[in-house]
């Protein structure tokens, strides 16, 4: 084979591999506005559905009604995930008595989740199963993007959605608004 075609080939593989990633760097610090048809969302009933809780129980989201809810879809995989883990502990702990349910949606394995809720002291409930990315559809995901965060007020009306890593004060920005 051809020495200049092989080196070509490899530097062309190399730029490009570049350029994806650092498409995928932007992507993950700003992840894209949602889409038309997620902003549709928002002022909208929240779509009914139940799933498994770590303890495997069926849990509906219905028992929540009449609080701010904050679903957040993460995995224990995804790094923006696990960072945003801790504000939401912390907004459970701060905010809770006053109506607000953090909800926690795992598209991961029941092992994986566990452990990690352990080691991490998630003091909210963690829903999973094989519907999660169904779920996520309903609700708005549909880059497929994680993390994804929505906002729920207490009549149960998407008030806010979020692709990727959201910061706490933006969090607690919107959850105010809703208390």
């Amino acid at each position: 084979m051809n020495k200049k075609l092989i080196i070509g080939g490899a530097l062309v593989l190399f730029v490009l591999g570049a350029v994806m990633g650092n498409y995928a760097i932007k992507l993950l610090r700003q992840p894209p506005a949602p889409s038309v048809a997620t902003q549709s969302l928002i002022g909208s009933a929240m779509p009914q559905f139940s799933m498994l809780g770590l303890d495997s129980v069926r849990e509906d989201i219905n028992q929540w009604q009449g609080k701010v809810r904050v679903i957040n879809f993460w995995a224990t995989w995804c790094p923006p995930c696990k960072r945003e883990i801790p504000d939401l502990i912390e907004l459970q702990t701060s905010y809770g008595n006053q109506g607000l349910q953090i909800i926690g949606i795992a598209l991961d394995n029941r092992a994986a989740v566990s452990e990690y809720v352990e080691e991490s002291g998630i003091n909210y409930p963690i829903l999973l199963g094989d519907e999660a990315v169904e779920v996520a559809e309903k609700l708005g995901n549909d880059m497929g993007i994680l993390p994804y965060t929505v906002i729920v007020d207490q009549l149960g009306n998407i008030a806010y959605v979020r692709y990727g890593e959201v910061q706490r004060n933006t969090l607690e920005r919107e959850i105010k608004k809703l208390l």
